[in-house]
């Protein structure tokens, strides 16, 4: 079973919830979407872009084409211990 977004949009506009009618996977960090919103007396729609920005935790299974940098957290915490 597919698990849900958990994630809330709210129109731009009006404040009313928009939809992500469809979504397009670009590059292994970024994709596309087209957002509309639920308001029929609104009626906006436009992109959305959804990008990974940095590493929180290491991966496991590292790909290694991806190159995400440290979370400024992660850095430090590799810094300290490092150090010790």
């Amino acid at each position: 079973m597919e698990r849900r977004n958990n994630m809330r949009l709210s129109c731009p506009h009006c404040g009313e919830f928009a939809r992500i009618r469809k979504s397009q996977q670009l590059t292994p960090v970024y994709r596309e979407a087209t957002v509309e919103c639920q308001n029929p007396d609104c009626g906006w729609r436009g992109k959305m872009a959804l990008e990974m920005t940095q590493t929180l935790t290491f991966s496991q299974q590292p790909n290694p084409e991806i190159r995400l940098p440290m979370s400024p957290r992660l850095r430090d915490s590799i810094r300290e211990q490092l150090t010790q």
